[in-house]
Formats: C-alpha cells, sequence, structure tokens
C-alpha cells in the first residue's frame, strides 16, 4: 500500500467518525429540552398534565414557566412518544412585553418572515433587493406597527448559524425551508387576541428532522 492510499484511508476514517459524531449529537430544541426526548422521561421529571383538548392530542403542558421574566405555559408536543416541538404561551399586556420576547429571540435567532394574517414580508427577499438600510428599517417598521396596532402579527425565526449559510444561497423564505439542514432551528413567534387578552405563543422546531434521525438517534436519560 502507497503513501497516498494510506492518507486517503486515515481522512476517510476521519470524515467517518466526525460525520458520526454530528450526526449523534443531540439537538436542543429549547433550553435544555432535546429532540426525541422520550414521553415518559418529561413525564418522570416534569409535573406535567394532558392537555390535548386545549391543544392537540397526545400534548402535555406544564405551567408557571418564565421567559425573560413572563410567565408561560410550555406545550410539550410528541412523535411516536418522542419530543418534536415545543410551544410556549403567555399573556402579553402591552406591545412593550412583545417587544422585550422579540429582542429575546434575537439573541439566538435571525428574522426571515413577518407575517400580520394577509400580507407578508419576506426578509431575506426585501435584504437581496434593497441596498438602503434605512430604508430597508422603514418597510419593516411600518409592516410591525400596523400589525401591532391589529395585534395580528407573526414572526420566523431561524438559528443564527443556519441563517448566514442559508441567507447566501437562498432567494426568497421558501428557499430557506425547501432544504433545511438537519440541525436547523426555528422560531415562529405569534401574536393574537383571545377572550380579549393579547396571547404571544412561540413554537419552537427543527424542519429538517425526521423520523428516521429520531429512530437512529436516541436520547438516553437515566431513570
Amino acid at each position: 500500500m502507497n503513501k497516498l492510499s494510506i492518507q486517503l484511508i486515515v481522512l476517510l476514517s476521519l470524515l467517518f467518525f466526525s460525520n458520526k459524531s454530528i450526526s449523534e449529537s443531540p439537538i436542543h430544541l429549547y433550553k435544555q429540552y432535546l429532540i426525541g426526548t422520550p414521553r415518559a422521561y418529561l413525564q418522570k421529571s416534569h409535573p406535567l398534565e394532558d392537555c390535548s383538548a386545549k391543544y392537540e392530542k397526545g400534548t402535555l403542558c406544564m405551567k408557571n414557566h418564565l421567559l425573560a421574566g413572563e410567565k408561560a405555559e410550555i406545550a410539550f408536543r410528541f412523535l411516536n412518544d418522542k419530543l418534536v416541538s415545543i410551544v410556549l404561551i403567555m399573556t402579553l399586556t402591552d406591545v412593550s412585553k412583545i417587544k422585550k420576547i422579540f429582542y429575546v429571540l434575537k439573541t439566538q435567532f435571525d428574522l426571515v418572515l413577518i407575517e400580520d394574517g394577509y400580507n407578508k414580508l419576506d426578509i431575506i427577499q426585501i435584504n437581496a433587493s434593497t441596498f438602503n438600510k434605512h430604508e430597508f428599517t422603514k418597510i419593516i417598521a411600518n409592516f410591525e406597527n400596523e400589525a401591532y396596532q391589529k395585534h395580528n402579527i407573526k414572526y420566523t425565526f431561524i438559528s443564527k448559524y443556519e441563517f448566514i449559510t442559508q441567507s447566501r444561497k437562498s432567494r426568497n423564505f421558501s428557499d430557506i425551508f425547501k432544504n433545511a439542514p438537519m440541525r436547523m432551528r426555528a422560531a415562529i413567534y405569534s401574536i393574537g387576541r383571545k377572550d380579549e387578552q393579547v396571547i404571544g405563543t412561540i413554537s419552537f422546531i427543527v424542519p429538517g428532522v425526521t423520523q428516521s434521525y429520531l429512530d437512529q438517534n436516541p436520547i438516553v436519560e437515566d431513570f
């Protein structure tokens, strides 16, 4: 075996183990909660109640969670008894609280889309065609102000590292989710009215996760 063949084998081995460690490293969905965490482990670790009637079948909820000082309920959603998404639901009394949660999300995520129920503001598309930063900021501010008055706005974010790579190769928002990397996290922050209250809802998801990923990367917990 010549020197070149040995180097090639070593390189392939390194790539194999590197990819293996990446695929098996757990994905943090939100705080300490990992994609694929077994339902039974969460039920053992936290005071949860079945809230299928309020949300969707099989959802478990935990009350009195805090995000940026705001009281929230967490809803855990499962696929075949494995955690696949988390939703935070909180009461927001005024616009300042709505904006506070927005800036908390901006510490880990970057904005890609804003909606007001009817209209959409594609941040990727606007950013690519608007070279004046002041004009870009003004477009977003005007859209937000109108939506805030109606208490009807939805923000979609993706995790910062993926935003850098995805936004460079995407022409618009739909391109980003079309071929979402396995580890890309998204947060969808919606504000609306219910029973005369302003409700904020944040959904944490990993769009690229598949059933085969969950099967091949089990979360091993100490029961």
